[in-house]
């Protein structure tokens, strides 16, 4: 069920943060924001659970992912800020999409794996 949730953030933080960079204006770009931001806190909170649940078998796979998802949460933030304060920057844009994509592997490897 944690595996199931975490993998439902994941998908929902893509597509939020996906549409809140691509916005037009600055209202819609501020609701994906508070969208991300909530599902951040979800994701956060699943995995460090599931750091505590897999303690013994996976720490070190565990504790990587939650690193770069907190990494990602920086960077969400950082792209969020610019687009907001100024019309963004396309180049932390690609980064946070790549960023996404990498959780999402980790995300697969870790939970089937």
């Amino acid at each position: 069920m944690l595996n199931l949730l975490i993998l439902f953030a994941i998908v929902i933080l893509f597509i939020s943060s996906t549409a809140g960079l691509h916005a037009k204006m600055e209202k819609h770009v501020s609701n994906w924001l508070i969208i991300t931001r909530c599902f951040f806190f979800i994701l956060l909170t699943c995995q460090i659970i599931q750091l505590f649940l897999t303690w013994k078998t996976s720490l070190l796979d565990n504790l990587i992912w939650l690193v770069i998802s907190i990494v990602l949460f920086i960077l969400t933030a950082n792209a969020f800020r610019e687009k907001i304060v100024t019309f963004g920057n396309p180049r932390h844009s690609r980064l946070v999409f790549a960023g996404m994509i990498i959780n999402l592997g980790l995300a697969l490897i870790t939970i089937f794996f």
